[in-house]
């Protein structure tokens, strides 16, 4: 009797512990659905916040640049790249890496934290601009040159000028080339303007003359006259002018002119000696006339420019007439008496032949 109380007894505490465990599983279960739908949000799970600043050349912006894609005519696509990315900084250690191809920043927040991201981005391309003194810009120059490369540009300076300084903003370096008459500005890496300057070419004449004086070197402006002092030796004359650069001068009353100097140039003035024509004077009949003689030779040579004389004596009393056409000498009595008479006839400055006849 005393054994089937207890065992009794002991099925008794089985049946209850396995109803409490039932219980306590049944009450463990909804608290745990009771946590998940609780609306306490301090106990949800955190969702880190993160916020996207961009910038362009160190200026914020709006929204991302983004590059134009351009469909082709056989259906490819091209990218017109004119922004390139250049870093990011994420606050609380946040890391990340741009996807240049897709054109997206891709985040790696494996910790779950609030950042903010600064995007940076660059030009890929920028604008070179001139203000010209003097001169103008080739039209075909290209406007956009590539980040970091070189810029070429074709200047044309107006007639009769030439460089002379470049000065660009960002401290750019620049270059120019006469020979190719281009400006070369050295890697471009911001928005470029340039003042280039231009002045009026400062030019050589150097003078040789030859069979005379006046040698000299002068300086000139591009298109400006020029006279300079030259004298021929004695005896020569007729200059023969030889310019280099198709320079042209004249001579006249011992000065050379230029009337316009567009070149460089050197001239050689040779003065040629002066040959001189002679003419001649004639006394046509020199003995056919009783009381006279002749003292001067009846028939001369007389140089261009110089004088002839007729000397003639006379006896008798008979004074003598020179008749020479369209030309009257001059006469000058040299010896006069009752008997007898001496007349110099002269020509003065002699240009032509002159033939006379000796009369009473």
């Amino acid at each position: 009797m005393k054994n089937k109380l207890i065992t009794i007894t002991l099925i008794t505490l089985f049946i209850i512990n396995i109803s409490f465990g039932i219980y306590g599983l049944f009450l463990n279960t909804n608290k745990t659905k009771d946590v998940g739908n609780s609306t306490n949000e301090s106990i949800k799970p955190h969702i880190a916040k993160i916020e996207y600043k961009y910038y362009l050349e160190d200026e914020e912006i709006y929204e991302m640049p983004k590059n134009n894609i351009i469909t082709n005519e056989d259906g490819t696509t091209t990218i017109d790249e004119n922004y390139v990315f250049s870093k990011y900084e994420c606050t609380n250690d946040v890391k990340g890496n741009f996807d240049t191809e897709n054109w997206i920043f891709n985040l790696d927040n494996k910790n779950n934290k609030d950042s903010v991201c600064n995007l940076y981005f660059l030009k890929a391309k920028y604008e070179v601009s001139f203000v010209l003194t003097n001169a103008i810009e080739d039209e075909n120059n290209e406007k956009l040159v590539k980040r970091e490369t070189d810029g070429i540009f074709k200047l044309i300076p107006n007639d009769g000028y030439t460089f002379k300084n470049a000065t660009c903003s960002n401290n750019k370096e620049a270059i120019w080339d006469e020979t190719t008459q281009t400006l070369k500005i050295i890697a471009i890496t911001k928005e470029t303007t340039c003042n280039v300057d231009f002045e009026k070419k400062l030019l050589n004449i150097n003078i040789i003359v030859k069979n005379g004086t006046g040698n000299t070197n002068e300086t000139i402006y591009y298109g400006d006259n020029k006279s300079i002092i030259i004298e021929p030796n004695e005896g020569y004359d007729n200059a023969k002018i030889a310019c280099t650069n198709n320079q042209t001068a004249t001579f006249e009353n011992n000065t050379l002119n230029f009337e316009k100097i567009t070149n460089n140039t050197e001239c050689t003035v040779t003065f040629n000696k002066i040959v001189m024509k002679n003419h001649k004077l004639i006394i046509s009949n020199p003995t056919e006339i009783e009381d006279f003689t002749l003292i001067s030779d009846a028939e001369q040579s007389i140089e261009t420019g110089k004088d002839g004389k007729i000397v003639v004596r006379a006896t008798n009393g008979i004074v003598p007439i020179l008749n020479c056409g369209d030309t009257i000498p001059t006469q000058n009595e040299l010896e006069s008496s009752d008997n007898t008479k001496t007349i110099e006839f002269s020509f003065y400055n002699m240009s032509n032949d002159i033939t006379c006849q000796l009369s009473k």
